[in-house]
């Protein structure tokens, strides 16, 4: 048997999560989207508020503390350049996000992915099943596959956001077949 477990759980930084595959999540390209959504909400909303008759100087000034402070909120958050990958691609790893504010994931060797199929996560979250190779998978890996999100067996569980789960699925074996073989 190997020496290096075939299910790891892996800790990215900004820096690292810039250079792997993201298969399924929301992009910084979307963040970036949203974020620059927000900006002009908040700019229409404090130009309407500040021209608006009648109003007090005190509710005008509130208002746009409000706005900026929440702008500063979102982003302080500091995910625009990152974004929020859900199942990502890291040479010969597959990952599946297990803690997302930490950048956790729980990562299996590529080797070990049978294949990706669609699947729904009760009540209705549209998701990608990873199904593994249960004949290679040893007593420390299956402890590994039992702390993530959704725990399962034979399978990781990632969820698909803003792409098809067909498309998320054939990325998934592109990568699992063409990185993983290097």
């Amino acid at each position: 048997m190997e020496s290096q477990s075939s299910v790891i759980i892996r800790n990215y930084d900004k820096q690292s999560l810039k250079v792997v595959d993201v298969i399924s999540g929301i992009s910084p390209n979307a963040m970036r989207r949203v974020f620059g959504g927000w900006i002009f909400f908040a700019a229409v909303v404090g130009v309407i508020v500040s021209v608006a008759p009648d109003l007090s100087a005190q509710f005008i000034g509130l208002t746009l503390f409000v706005l900026v402070a929440f702008t500063l909120i979102m982003f302080g958050q500091s995910r625009i350049t990152e974004g929020w990958p859900a199942i990502i691609c890291d040479e010969d790893y597959i990952g599946v996000v297990r803690d997302p504010v930490k950048r956790e994931y729980i990562c299996v060797n590529s080797a070990l992915v049978k294949e990706a199929k669609p699947t729904l996560i009760k009540p209705n979250k549209k998701a990608i099943e990873i199904v593994l190779d249960v004949d290679q998978l040893s007593a420390k890996d299956q402890e590994m596959l039992s702390q993530a999100v959704w725990p399962r067996e034979d399978s990781l569980i990632g969820l698909a956001h803003f792409k098809k789960r067909e498309e998320a699925c054939e990325s998934l074996m592109w990568c699992v077949k063409h990185r993983g073989s290097r």
